[in-house]
C-alpha cells in the first residue's frame, strides 16, 4: 500500500464554507478529536475512536480499527482523520475506504514546535477557522508564561514504569514543564529512537538526581503507556528514599501531559500550576 499523505489539495475542493458544514468526519486519534472540538468542529464529527475520552461527545458512536470497513461505511463518512500508526495497524481498512470515496487525512501527532502548523493544516482540511485556534494557543502560552515564578522546581516525569523511562527533552511533556516554570530533571535523557517522545533513564539516575539536589517533584504519567499508579510507586523499595528526602509525588493523566491538543494544553497547564504552586 502506498503511504497515505495528507490530502489537503483534494479536500480544499470539498471544504468550501457551505460544503464544510456538511462534512461527515470520523476521528481515529484522540488528539485529532480534541483539536477538532477545540477548533469548533464538533458538529462535523459523526464518530470517534474507542480510545477517545468517554466524556468527549459521549453521544457519538465509537469505532475500532478492528471493525470492518462496513461499519465505517454505514456511518456515511466523507473524511476519516487518522495517524500513521493506525494506518500501519490496518492498511486494508484504509484502502477499502479510499476505494469507496472516503478521503483520508493522515496527520501524525505534532511536536511542540510543529503544533501551530498542525492546527492550520487540520483546520484547512476540514474548513475550520485556523486563526481562532492559533489565537487560543498563543493566549494559553502567553498567560502561562506571565504566571510563572522563579522557584524553577526540578521535575521528573515517569513515562513508563518499566525501566523508568522518562519524557524526551524535546517532547510535548518536557516543553509543557518548561512553560509553567519547571525544570526537566532528566534534560540529558536520550530518546529511545530519533523523534521518540520517550527516553531511557532508569532508577540509578533518578537516585543520582536526588543526590545532586536535582529532583523536587516526581510525576507519574498514567495512561496507555504507563499503567502505574501512586500506590504502585509507594510499593517500590527504592522510592522510599525519595519520600524521606521530601520529594513530592503526583499522578497525572497522560492526555494532559503528552497529548498535543488545545484541550490537553489548557488542562495540563492548570494541573501543573496546582502542583508547582500548591500553597496558593
Amino acid at each position: 500500500m502506498k503511504k497515505i499523505f495528507v490530502l489537503i489539495l483534494i479536500l480544499c475542493s470539498l471544504c468550501s464554507s457551505a460544503q464544510a458544514e456538511n462534512l461527515r468526519v470520523i476521528s481515529l486519534y484522540p488528539g485529532h478529536s480534541d483539536n477538532i472540538f477545540a477548533l469548533g468542529g464538533e458538529k462535523l464529527l459523526i464518530a470517534l475512536s474507542e480510545n477517545d475520552d468517554a466524556d468527549l461527545l459521549p453521544g457519538l458512536p465509537r469505532v475500532s480499527l478492528r471493525d470492518g470497513a462496513e461499519k465505517f461505511l454505514a456511518l456515511k463518512p466523507d473524511v476519516v482523520v487518522t495517524r500513521s500508526f493506525a494506518v500501519r495497524l490496518n492498511p486494508n481498512l484504509y484502502e477499502v475506504l479510499e476505494r469507496a470515496g472516503v478521503k483520508i487525512i493522515n496527520l501524525d501527532p505534532p511536536s511542540w514546535s510543529e503544533f501551530e502548523n498542525y492546527l492550520r493544516t487540520l483546520s484547512e482540511a476540514l474548513g475550520l477557522d485556523a486563526e481562532a485556534g492559533i489565537k487560543k494557543l498563543h493566549a494559553l502560552i502567553t498567560e502561562a508564561k506571565s504566571q510563572t515564578r522563579n522557584e524553577n522546581f526540578k521535575i521528573f516525569i515517569e513515562a513508563t514504569s518499566k525501566e523508568i523511562h522518562t519524557c524526551a527533552p524535546d517532547s510535548w511533556a518536557a516543553n509543557l514543564i518548561s512553560l509553567v516554570g519547571g525544570k526537566n530533571a532528566a534534560a540529558q535523557a536520550e530518546p529511545l529512537r530519533p523523534g521518540s517522545s520517550i527516553a531511557a533513564w532508569g532508577v540509578e539516575r533518578v537516585l543520582k538526581s536526588l543526590e545532586n539536589k536535582n529532583l523536587d517533584i516526581y510525576i507519574i504519567q498514567t495512561g496507555a503507556m504507563n499503567r502505574a499508579t501512586l500506590k504502585d510507586f509507594y510499593n517500590r523499595e527504592w522510592t522510599k528514599i525519595l519520600i524521606e528526602r521530601g520529594v513530592k509525588v503526583y499522578e497525572v493523566p497522560e492526555k494532559f501531559l503528552s497529548r498535543p491538543s488545545l484541550l490537553g494544553l489548557e488542562r495540563g497547564i492548570e494541573i501543573l500550576r496546582k502542583i508547582l504552586w500548591s500553597d496558593d
